[in-house]
């Protein structure tokens, strides 16, 4: 029933963040989320918001050069606003704003997985891949 709700609340927000659009030519599809700790630190409480809708995921715990990830239904990516937030040793950190980089060319026939990539000294990454596991 928990895991049922948490996808729920998953397929929610992104319906809100990647949502649907008339044109299907080299249209980004998405089909899930990973966040990525490439640090030496462990990283938590990370929180991805949509700005306009307030919807947002969460995960507790992403251990150094590990990663916490969800898939949900396929979906037009839609550029929507994003923040984040995190903390590293009880530390709050807070971009205002996530800009994903879009893949070039963009494969409408396959289905990309966002990714944000902790760094210990860039700070973090924004992207999609096509390998499920881009680490």
């Amino acid at each position: 029933m928990k895991k049922n709700m948490r996808n729920l609340a998953f397929m929610a927000l992104f319906s809100a963040l990647f949502g649907c659009s008339s044109h299907a030519e080299n249209q980004l599809t998405v089909s899930g989320l990973a966040f990525y700790n490439d640090s030496n630190e462990t990283i938590e409480n990370v929180t991805l918001k949509v700005t306009e809708t307030g919807k947002m995921v969460s995960c507790t715990l992403v251990e150094p050069k590990r990663y916490c990830a969800t898939g949900f239904p396929q979906t037009h990516y839609k550029n929507a606003k994003l923040s984040l937030s995190w903390q590293v040793s009880g530390n709050y950190a807070v971009t205002n704003e996530v800009v994903f980089t879009k893949p070039a060319p963009v494969d409408s026939d396959i289905s990309y997985i966002a990714v944000i990539k902790f760094n210990s000294t860039r700070g973090l990454d924004a992207f999609f891949t096509k390998n499920p596991r881009p680490f």
